[in-house]
Parts: C-alpha cells; sequence; structure tokens
C-alpha cells in the first residue's frame, strides 16, 4: 500500500469493528435500516458522479505533470470501483445496526487528541475533514438524531449514544470512510471525494432522520416524542428569567445528557481541585465559546512585543490551567478541542523554527498563535480549505519576509513595522469575525505590492545591464567567428581588410543585438562580407561576368553599412576609392590573361600546322617538348585558380553557432563532471528562488535568484530591495551549492510547509511505535 504525500491509502481513517452481533433485529429496526440503505445508496451514487466532474475540471488546471497524472489515475480508478465502494458502504451500514455496547466518553476515537499520535498513514487533512464533517452533523442534527437514540433504546438491548447509533455522523462517515480503504487516491482526489461526501450525504442528513423517525411512529414506537421534546422546549424557554440568557452550552448538554459546561461549578469536580481537569474527571467539558471567551481573554493579555530572545510558544493548556485555578473554577476540554490545540502548537513550533524567516519576523508571527487557535475551534475547516483567509494572511506574511534581514535599528525598517501593525491589529480586533483577515490581507498585499515596485525598477536595470554586457560579448564572438572564417589564411588587399575591421564587423554587430542571427538581417550581412572577399579573390576572367553583375548590389550595400555605422565622409570616400582602384586592377588582370591566352591559342594553331609537316618519326618528341614548356611557365589564370576556396555560407553559420561564449570562472574553479548533482541543480533553479549566502568573514544573508543570463551562463542575484549582491557563472555556482555557501531556501507556503511537518512529525512518530 503506497504511503506518500501524493498518493495516500484510504485505510487511515476508520474504526475496527468488532460489533457484537445480534441474532434478529426487531421488525421497526430492520424497516429503519432498509430505510437508509436505499436512501444512503442513492445518495453516494450522486456524490461519485459529482466527484468525476469535479476531478475532470481539476485534472485540466494542474500546475504539474505529475499532479495531473495523479488526479486523472484517481478518476479512472473511481470510475472503475465505484460500484463497488458503494456495495460495500451499504454493506457497512447494515453491518452498524448490529449495536455494540459503549459508554458516552469512549475513549476509543481515532480522532482524538490522545490519538493524535497513533494516527497510521493517515494525511491529518483528511483527519480534520473528517471530524469536521461528523461534528457539524451532530450539531445540525441533534434533535432528530437523540430522537432516534431514544427510540433504538426502546428496541435493542444495548444502550445506544451518539457514537454507536448505527446511522448516526459516526457511524455512517465511518463506513463510506473504510469502503474506500482500498483505493489509493491522490490527495486532492482523496479531499475532492469526502468534501463531495459531506456535501451530498453528511449535510443532507436531516433527511434520513426525518424519513426514519417517521417509520419508527408507523411501527409505534414513542410516536408522541417530537412532541414532547417540543413542549419541554417551550417550557425551559418559559422559565427563562427576561434579560438572562443561558450558559453556553447549556441546552446542548441538557439535550445530550452532558452536565452544564457553562458554570465551571468546584463542585463538579472532585472536593477542593480547580483548574483544567482530564476529559474522564467527570468534569463535562466546556464549550466552545466558552473555550473561545477563555482564549480571547489570554490573547488580550499577551505582550504588545517580545524582547529579542522571546520567540514564544505557548502552552495553551498551561495558560487555561492557571486561568481556570486563579477564578476557582474546573472544566475539561473536549477531545477535539484539544486535538486542535496540540495540532495549532505543533504548527508554530515549525514556524519559530524556521530558517526561511528572520528571528524578529517569527517574533512576531509566533504572536498569531492564539488567533489562529480560535479560528480552528470555531471553524473546523480551517486546517482543509486552503483558501482561508487566516492561513492566506499568515503566508503572506512570511512569504513578503522570507528576505528580510534584521539590520541595525531594524524596528523603524518599514517591512517590519507593516508586519508589527498588522500583527497589532488581529490581537487587538479579532474576536470570531475573520472579515478582520481578510481586510488586514488586502491592505498588506497593497503595501506589498507598492515595495515590489520600487525593488523591481533597481532590479531591472541590474538584469538589463548584465543581459546587455553579456548580448555585446556574445555578438563580438560571433562576428569574430565570421570574420576569422573569411580572412584566415587569405593575403586580401589593406582596403578590404579596413572594410571589414572597420565597417562590416560593426554592421554584423549591430544586426546581432538587434536582431539576433536567426534573422535574415543578419544572413544579408554576412552574405555582404562574403561577396566582399570574394570580390577580390575570384578567378580572373572566368569571373569577369559575374563580378560585373554583382558590384552594383555590392556598393549599394557597402553604402549602407557606412551609413549605418555612420563612418565619417572622409573615410568613406578614400575606401571606396581604394576599392575602385583593386577592382580596376583586376579587371586590368583579366583583360591581361585574356590577351595572353589569345596569344597561346594562336600559337597553338600555328605549331599544330608546323607538326603536321614534321616527319611522323619525330612528332613524338616535339609533343613532349611543347608539354614541358606548358608546365614550365603557368599562366596568370592558374595562379589565380590555385587561392583557396571561401567558406560556403552554411560553413559560416556553422562556425558562429560554435562561437557560444562560456565565461571563464574567476580564481581557481575545477571543472565539475556532467552527472554531479550540483553540477545538474544549476539547470533546475528557479528564478525568483530565495537562498541564504554565506561569504567569509561577512554575515550571512538572503537573496533571490533575479536571473540567468544565458548568453554567457550568469547567474544573477539580488537582496529583497532589488540591489546585486551577487554574480555567479555556472561552474561557480555549482561549487557554491556543493560548498554550502549558497543554500535553497524552502518553496511553498508556509502554512502549507508546517502542516505537512506536522503530518510527517506524526508518521515518524507512528513508525517508531510500531
Amino acid at each position: 500500500m503506497k504511503d506518500s504525500n501524493n498518493v495516500v491509502s484510504m485505510q487511515g481513517v476508520y474504526r475496527e469493528r468488532g460489533m457484537k452481533r445480534t441474532p434478529k433485529l426487531p421488525a421497526p429496526v430492520t424497516a429503519v435500516k432498509e430505510k437508509a440503505q436505499a436512501l444512503l445508496t442513492e445518495q453516494s451514487k450522486r456524490v461519485f458522479a459529482k466527484v468525476d466532474d469535479s476531478l475532470f475540471a481539476m485534472a485540466e488546471k494542474a500546475h504539474g505533470q505529475d499532479e495531473q497524472d495523479g488526479l486523472f489515475q484517481a478518476l479512472r480508478l473511481l470510475r472503475v470501483e465505484r460500484r463497488r465502494v458503494v456495495e460495500r458502504f451499504v454493506e457497512n451500514i447494515a453491518e452498524s445496526f448490529q449495536v455494540r455496547e459503549v459508554s458516552a466518553d469512549d475513549s476509543d476515537d481515532p480522532y482524538s487528541a490522545d490519538n493524535l499520535s497513533l494516527v497510521h498513514n493517515d494525511d491529518l487533512e483528511q483527519l480534520v475533514a473528517v471530524d469536521t464533517m461528523v461534528a457539524s452533523a451532530k450539531r445540525d442534527f441533534a434533535e432528530p438524531l437523540t430522537e432516534i437514540s431514544l427510540r433504538l433504546n426502546t428496541l435493542l438491548s444495548v444502550k445506544v449514544y451518539d457514537k454507536n447509533n448505527p446511522i448516526g455522523p459516526d457511524a455512517i462517515c465511518d463506513a463510506f470512510v473504510e469502503a474506500c480503504r482500498p483505493l489509493e487516491l491522490h490527495v486532492r482526489a482523496r479531499l475532492t471525494l469526502l468534501k463531495k461526501f459531506e456535501q451530498l450525504v453528511m449535510e443532507q442528513l436531516g433527511q434520513l432522520y426525518e424519513q426514519c423517525n417517521d417509520v419508527f411512529v408507523e411501527h409505534g414506537v414513542l410516536p408522541s416524542l417530537k412532541q414532547q421534546r417540543r413542549a419541554a422546549r417551550q417550557q425551559r424557554a418559559a422559565q427563562r428569567q427576561p434579560g438572562t440568557r443561558p450558559a453556553a452550552g447549556q441546552t446542548a448538554a441538557r439535550d445530550t445528557g452532558y452536565a452544564d459546561a457553562g458554570s465551571y461549578s468546584p463542585s463538579a469536580a472532585s472536593a477542593g481541585s480547580h483548574g483544567l481537569l482530564p476529559l474522564n474527571s467527570g468534569v463535562a467539558p466546556m464549550g466552545a465559546q466558552d473555550l473561545l471567551s477563555h482564549l480571547g481573554a489570554l490573547q488580550g493579555h499577551l505582550p504588545e512585543s517580545y524582547d529579542e530572545s522571546g520567540i514564544q510558544l505557548l502552552n495553551v493548556n498551561n495558560l487555561l490551567q492557571q486561568r481556570l485555578v486563579d477564578a476557582r473554577q474546573s472544566a475539561s476540554l473536549a477531545k477535539m478541542d484539544s486535538d486542535i490545540i496540540k495540532l495549532v502548537e505543533m504548527l508554530f513550533s515549525f514556524i519559530i523554527e524556521d530558517r526561511n524567516l528572520a528571528e524578529p519576523i517569527k517574533t512576531q508571527l509566533g504572536r498569531l498563535q492564539l488567533p489562529l487557535l480560535k479560528v480552528a475551534i470555531a471553524d473546523r475547516s480551517f486546517f482543509s480549505k486552503g483558501g482561508h483567509p487566516a492561513r492566506k494572511l499568515l503566508n503572506e506574511l512570511a512569504d513578503a519576509t522570507t528576505g528580510w534581514q534584521a539590520k541595525d535599528n531594524y524596528e523603524s525598517d518599514p517591512l517590519f513595522k507593516k508586519v508589527g501593525e498588522v500583527v497589532a491589529r488581529v490581537l487587538a480586533e479579532f474576536d470570531q469575525d475573520i472579515n478582520i483577515f481578510s481586510e488586514l490581507l488586502d491592505s498588506f498585499q497593497q503595501f506589498i505590492l507598492r515595495e515590489r515596485k520600487r525593488a523591481e525598477k533597481l532590479e531591472r536595470r541590474i538584469v538589463d545591464e548584465a543581459d546587455g554586457k553579456a548580448k555585446s560579448q556574445a555578438a563580438r564572438a560571433r562576428v569574430a567567428a565570421v570574420m576569422d572564417a573569411l580572412m584566415a589564411e587569405r593575403d586580401l588587399p589593406p582596403v578590404v581588410v579596413e572594410w571589414l575591421e572597420k565597417v562590416w564587423s560593426n554592421m554584423l554587430f549591430l544586426t546581432c543585438i538587434k536582431e539576433g542571427t536567426d534573422s535574415e538581417s543578419w544572413s544579408r550581412d554576412v552574405r555582404t562580407a562574403r561577396d566582399l572577399v570574394w570580390s577580390v579573390h575570384a578567378p580572373m576572367p572566368d569571373s569577369r561576368k559575374q563580378l560585373l553583375g554583382l558590384l552594383p548590389a555590392l556598393q549599394e550595400r557597402l553604402k549602407a553599412g557606412v551609413e549605418a555605422v555612420s563612418l565619417n565622409s572622409f573615410d568613406a570616400r578614400r575606401m571606396f576609392t581604394d576599392l575602385k582602384q583593386v577592382y580596376r586592377e583586376r579587371f586590368a588582370l583579366a583583360q591581361s590573361i585574356a590577351e595572353e591566352r589569345s596569344r597561346i591559342a594562336r600559337d597553338e594553331v600555328l605549331e599544330e600546322a608546323r607538326r603536321t609537316q614534321e616527319v611522323e618519326a619525330t612528332s613524338a618528341t616535339v609533343e613532349a617538348t611543347s608539354s614541358e614548356e606548358e608546365m614550365g611557365t603557368p599562366s596568370i589564370n592558374e595562379q589565380e585558380a590555385t587561392v583557396a576556396e571561401l567558406p560556403q555560407m552554411e560553413e559560416l553559420e556553422q562556425a558562429v553557432a560554435e562561437a557560444e561564449l562560456v565565461s571563464e570562472p574567476r580564481g581557481d574553479v575545477d571543472a565539475l563532471p556532467e552527472n554531479d548533482s550540483h553540477w545538474q541543480q544549476t539547470f533546475r533553479l528557479a528564478q525568483g528562488s530565495w537562498f541564504e549566502l554565506k561569504r567569509e568573514g561577512e554575515e550571512q544573508f538572503r537573496c533571490r535568484l533575479a536571473a540567468v543570463i544565458k548568453d554567457i551562463d550568469q547567474f544573477i542575484f539580488v537582496n529583497r530591495n532589488g540591489a546585486k549582491v551577487a554574480e555567479f557563472t555556472r561552474i561557480e555556482l555549482a561549487h557554491a551549492l556543493r560548498n554550502a555557501q549558497l543554500m535553497p531556501l524552502d518553496d511553498g507556503m508556509l502554512f502549507e510547509r508546517a502542516l505537512q511537518s506536522v503530518i510527517g512529525t506524526v508518521r515518524k512518530s507512528r513508525g517508531e511505535m510500531s
């Protein structure tokens, strides 16, 4: 069975079913079981239909290939297994009617705080999601659920409570989770499945309970129960004195059989004991509103700021204990509340140890422990709802301060002051209205936007400067490759060399910078340089006609180059004059060669006539003598033919492609093999990632990868204000990573990283115990 952060088995959150079977159920209970099975079957089928649509939409919008593959795999698996899952779910519901004896405060509850460290391979977000839906259903359907329990108590031989009620929220949720147990699903798919089950089944239990109670009434089981309970409620309401309200949790306590949790009477506990008592001490757990009231009072007495060494993780249980002792009151904590307190403490333990953040920032964020605990107590979806405004505010505060450093007089730093203001407002204004987090988030995001715009201007100038320098170096290297290919081992006239070095190398440089080497302009300008060299090296007179056709167009392109590089008019006139002189000499040479060829042709005709008159016996000797004379006096044309051929355009383009400029490492830096992990890591670094940089004799500081200049393989790092603090070549960067001189900071939102850390801690604890 897989157990990873992405694919998680559903086997973790279910309860062992060791229920004692009874031979036969009473007829009313059998009728209720059949009614429940029929209704839950239809509802669970709708769950899978909705999940199918949701997973398909999520997969299309997935950010990474792994996530998309996981969601599509879950989609296919659920389509294949949905019928069997529904069958197992309904069978589990039937089995739950074989009710076993439990006590009202049964501690065998894997969702409880006491068993937090015993969670198997379960994702903690699933644990909280299941907790939330069960608690919500118990709250929303308390009255019809109580009626069902009372009616079952008259029919069964065991005492029925919420937890062992065969169609209670616990049993129904357990039955579904256990039915899904064999499935190995991506974590997002798993949570989506639970969310749809909550929406389409758990939130609709009122309909099920209403119909089941009607079945009991039809069978004559406590038919007047609803009217009696309504009358009792009216009587209690009439007895209340005007202007007073019952203590929080009082009504629920009466309905569920618990003592009043709001009065905290010392007599409820053992004589003389005050404070926070164990759950099994006989003192009822305090209601959620009472707990929130105590936490609010504690929140109001937090110090405005801690000293430099005062990053504090609050022990909430100890604070509650002291508060109750001072008030000479006694109370216990509900298991779910105790679970949440432990979970929030673990989250903030991670936050105050996070090396991404400077100590003063962690001190400020640590002060949010009580407010966020209040949020989690009041809203059980806090841990499973990624877009919760309180989570988003904490993440935004941490993200904005990742690169912040505590320098001298850091208290006056605008960002630090703004974070302090946000935290102070949360402590002063947050009671139970979470809108304060959305308001503060909007305000803080606007502040950060202004700060980042200022930093981006400076950063843009630095990156543009480095990028421009890199492009210039790369362009000069590529121009040099073209010039080397054209001029190497060729004896060119001085004026042609001047044209190439003074005009055309600059022309190619400008074209490379503006349009790149893949542009038509670059190819045209390279071709012009090649034509210029060819024009003074082409064999004559064979190329005379081709040269006459080329020169007018070549002259126009040379004039355009003169204008592009802003060559002064005096030099331009001189260079054109000298180039024309070269061409005059070339054409004169062509004329001379042509005349020489004509003379040789005439001599050959006369010689042939003379040879015919010679005696046939001496003809071979005459022919050998003539051949020796020709080889001993090579013509000018043959001399021209020995000139090395010019490279073709394809060869020039290949030379440019090979002229990649690799910056030399500064100092004595050894090369690394291609398979070195740190060398390979340099190719995976994302722009915008944060790092911690260490230098000899300098304080550690944080920097962000602002740009990678590809032309010269240079990495530019800036601080949060946009100022450049370091630059590395690729090989230097690989060594810096290898030597821990540069260490990447963790990516991802703070709250999510903290939650994953808590999950890992729970899993590790489970592994050590097993």
